[in-house]
C-alpha cells in the first residue's frame, strides 16, 4: 500500500484513513531493521514506563494488526515483545472519547480487552 501512496494511485479519502496510516507507520517497524527501528522507537516513547525491549525481544517482536476481542473492540496493533503488551489505537481527526462519563468509551473496552488477553498469553 505505501507504494501506491508513494506513486498517488489512492484516492485522497484512502490514504487519509487511520487504517492505512496505521499499516505503513507500523508496517516500516515489522519489516525493517527491528534492532534499530522498532527497539528504538519502543525504547524512547515507553522507557518512561519503565519498558526497556532488548535486540533479542526486538527481534523476536509479534505483531498483531487489528486483533479482535471478545468484546468486539479492534485495536490497531498489539505488539508482544518479551514480557511487554503493548496496544496502541491510532486517532486522525478523531478524539479518545477518554471521560469519566463515558465508562464504555472504545478505549477503555480495548485496556480491558487488551489486559485480559495479555494476562492469558
Amino acid at each position: 500500500m505505501y507504494m501506491a501512496q508513494l506513486r498517488g494511485k489512492l484516492s485522497e479519502k484512502t490514504e487519509k484513513r487511520e487504517d492505512i496510516l496505521t499499516s505503513d507507520v507500523f508496517s516500516f517497524f515489522k519489516y525493517d531493521n527491528r534492532r534499530v527501528f522498532l527497539r528504538g522507537f519502543l525504547n524512547r516513547y515507553l522507557g518512561e514506563l519503565g519498558v526497556e525491549v532488548s535486540d533479542t525481544e526486538a527481534e523476536a517482536a509479534e505483531f498483531q494488526f487489528w486483533p479482535k476481542y471478545a468484546d468486539r473492540t479492534e485495536p490497531d496493533l498489539v505488539i508482544i515483545a518479551g514480557q511487554f503488551y503493548i496496544l496502541i489505537e491510532a486517532k486522525l481527526g478523531s478524539s479518545f472519547e477518554w471521560t469519566e462519563e463515558l465508562e464504555m468509551s472504545q478505549l477503555r473496552r480495548e485496556i480491558r480487552g487488551g489486559y485480559s488477553e495479555a494476562v492469558s498469553y
